[in-house]
């Protein structure tokens, strides 16, 4: 008898965990703002750097005047997240948000257009090039305490009459302490797994996406190429390493770090592309990413634009 209550108890608290949690959820950002952004019937037929320019145009309306505050990440936004399909973040085949969509990581970053510039063609799809992109710079979650500064990114390249190619990237998942410097170290789309009970937390959460939450694939980024063209035979890195311009290092005493992204010049070249071989065996270094524009912060970058996921199966 004393089983079945506690069972009962547990049942109720946890019920109750998540009413809470709705109500405070709706009543802090009401559905009603989390519907997606209106776009033309052909958007998906448009040339890349239309599609560009559409986006571009959301995001400087919706440009923040000030730097907004970093969203805290703890028990009822990780509840979110259960709430929320971790499998649409590889199964949304769209640059607009779903409805109902929040971000709980990467919640707070900044905006610019991109270029891959690339010398080294030998990998396919955009890896040959593309001049019409976006990328976005976020911290996973706000740092302090025992919540270290872990730099992301996410890449969008834009393609002709084709859904984007997209990627994103960590230092790692533990992040790099408490060092404020965002261009400190390489980022990549394959990372180890976090030893902490929060990444071991969100390790399990992304399991119900991919066994290798730590892993995105790179192929539909090698199978279509910037003009829209599906490549006969695609040649596929394993991994992409991001490596920062090493005239880019900012403090590493606590900032905001957005503040270091805004003063970036367009025409900056940001990161060196470096590509590693399915075998691990090989890196070549094929070019960079340059900005074709200052970054920017706002409420459509932060919200409004998706960056799909590749999931390892």
């Amino acid at each position: 008898m004393k089983k079945h209550i506690l069972k009962i108890s547990m049942a109720v608290i946890v019920l109750a965990c998540f009413g809470v949690y709705t109500f405070i959820d709706d009543l802090v950002d009401p559905p009603a703002l989390r519907t997606p952004a209106s776009y033309p019937a052909n958007y998906e037929s448009l040339k890349a750097c239309e599609k560009q320019d559409i986006l571009w145009k959301k995001i400087e309306e919706t440009r923040t005047k000030e730097l907004e505050p970093f969203r805290k990440f703890g028990f009822f936004q990780f509840l979110a997240m259960t709430r929320q399909e971790i499998a649409l973040k590889g199964a949304h085949v769209s640059d607009f948000a779903p409805t109902g969509w929040k971000k709980m990581i990467h919640s707070r970053g900044a905006v610019a257009k991109v270029k891959l510039d690339i010398t080294d063609k030998y990998y396919t799809g955009v890896f040959a090039g593309a001049d019409c992109a976006l990328l976005r710079l976020s911290l996973t979650f706000k740092p302090g305490g025992a919540r270290a500064v872990a730099p992301g990114l996410a890449l969008k390249v834009l393609r002709d009459g084709a859904p984007s190619a997209n990627v994103s990237a960590l230092v790692s998942i533990d992040g790099q302490e408490q060092d404020f410097n965002f261009f400190k170290n390489p980022l990549t789309n394959i990372v180890q797994p976090g030893h902490s009970m929060g990444a071991k937390l969100m390790h399990k959460l992304f399991e119900t996406a991919s066994p290798f939450p730590e892993e995105l694939k790179v192929e539909d980024m090698a199978t279509i190429d910037a003009s829209g063209v599906t490549v006969a035979s695609p040649v596929v890195p394993n991994r992409i390493i991001f490596v920062p311009n090493d005239k880019l290092t900012s403090a590493s005493a606590e900032h905001d770090v957005r503040e270091d992204f805004l003063k970036i010049p367009a025409g900056t070249e940001l990161y060196e592309i470096q590509l590693v071989s399915p075998d691990g065996k090989d890196t070549k270094k094929v070019g960079h990413i340059v900005t074709t524009s200052e970054f920017t912060t706002s409420e459509f970058g932060d919200s409004g634009i998706f960056f799909r996921h590749q999931f390892k199966k």
